[in-house]
């Protein structure tokens, strides 16, 4: 058995498809030591926030700042920042833009009561049976050798590991660091940079894993665990309770990208916990924390990627495989109106380039179209587009309804495998 990491003493710490998920196995037998952070009179027992140390060795990747070279989006790794919001009316100010607007809208219909943390020592129960699925990912050595800090979760007794692309882009190295202090070296299976997803593997066996909820079943208000290596800090994995503070959210990140229909939470995450899970009220995984707004413009608005919609890529990407591709490049319809190009709709993806020879060519998808549709399902947007597309399965067969000149066409496209990121 690999020996266990033993980390730097140094203690400065720099600000910083359907997959087979398995059960929780047992949980180890001593209770997490849960730390209540809430004040001495709680006015709202139901709802407060909690901080807690699991019980366990130090993680690796202590302290520090990651590689200058390193482009995170944001929570993870080194701190990069959310640069724009989003499709449902909120904005956040980023260092490039300080202008901030008003009023969000409702982003969600209550349908049923909250699914809530009835006590807070309940929190405790969940961290029994996730924590020791909850791996600390070191690449390169970690932040004060250069490298990086985040964190993922098993899937499979095998060692299958779900983690953010950021994590480990570019690493040389990847090291997982168990709740018992077991340190394993890990390989990239598969990552893909559309959706900030990344799968890797350790040589390992009967590994307590961490159950998969299904996030469509998520509404604003529900109470959610976050759980990861938080600005790497020793000690082991820091907790934080909050609640589904939106549905459907589209941000735009510092790499230039954007991710859409992310779950907001107000449970705290920070660099570290990027590639952690966002758990429910039983322990099951929800959501994929990725992404935090400006903090100077902010105050605990993180954004978790959500299971159901990971799932198919996850599948693909843990056999070495990629997600779906159309083949286009696209811009939101209401930027390129502003751009001056002849659009009748105010949303959907307007097409500014077609690869040769892809789907899309295939299918007959011209610049200038503006995609509105996908199977029936409206696209609002151009990360939207890739986010749909991404949901199905290479050669899977899509119609795609499509505003040409002002009069709406449906074409039809057999997608393919997107080209390895």
């Amino acid at each position: 058995m690999p020996e266990p990491y033993e980390p730097p003493t140094d203690l400065d710490v720099v600000g910083a498809e359907p997959a087979s998920a398995g059960e929780p196995l047992s949980a180890p037998e001593e209770p997490l030591d849960v730390t209540d952070q809430s004040p001495a009179v709680d006015p709202d027992p139901e709802r407060h926030d909690a901080e807690a140390a699991a019980s366990a060795p130090e993680p690796a990747a202590e302290r520090g700042r990651p590689r200058a070279g390193r482009t995170a989006i944001l929570a993870g790794i080194a701190g990069g920042l959310v640069g724009a919001l989003v499709a449902s009316g909120v904005y956040v100010a980023t260092d490039d833009d300080p202008t901030a607007s008003t009023a969000p809208t409702a982003s969600a219909v209550v349908a049923r009561p909250s699914d809530r943390i009835a006590r807070t020592g309940d929190i405790a129960q969940i961290l029994k049976s996730s924590v020791p699925a909850v791996v600390a990912l070191v690449d390169d050595g970690g932040p004060d050798s250069g490298g990086a800090a985040g964190t993922g979760f098993v899937i499979s007794s095998d060692g299958v590991i779900v983690t953010n692309r950021h994590v480990v882009e570019d690493a040389d190295e990847i090291q997982a660091v168990f709740s018992d202090g077991t340190t394993r070296d890990a390989k990239v299976l598969g990552q893909n940079a559309a959706s900030d997803l990344a799968v890797v593997k350790v040589d390992a066996t009967g590994l307590p894993t961490i159950a998969l909820g299904d996030s469509a079943d998520v509404q604003v208000g529900d109470d959610v665990v976050a759980i990861g290596n938080a600005l790497a800090l020793s000690g082991g994995l820091s907790v934080t309770r909050g609640i589904v503070s939106g549905l459907h959210r589209e941000v735009g990140t510092d790499s230039g990208s954007a991710l859409e229909d992310v779950i907001q939470t107000d449970a705290a995450i920070n660099p570290g916990n990027s590639g952690g899970p966002l758990v429910d009220a039983q322990g099951r995984v929800i959501g994929i924390n990725t992404a935090i707004a400006d903090p100077g413009s902010a105050q605990n608005v993180g954004f978790a990627i959500p299971i159901s919609n990971a799932r198919t890529i996850i599948d693909l990407l843990r056999t070495g495989k990629q997600p779906a591709y159309l083949g286009v490049s696209t811009v939101d319809a209401s930027e390129a109106k502003l751009e001056g190009h002849d659009v009748s709709v105010d949303d959907g993806a307007y097409v500014t380039t077609v690869g040769s020879g892809t789907p899309a060519a295939t299918a007959g998808i011209e610049v200038g179209d503006v995609v509105v549709a996908v199977d029936g399902k409206a696209v609002a947007s151009a990360a939207s587009l890739g986010g749909l597309i991404r949901q199905h399965l290479p050669d899977d067969k899509v119609e795609l309804e499509v505003v040409r000149n002002g009069h709406e066409t449906t074409v039809s496209a057999t997608l393919d495998e997107a080209p390895s990121s």
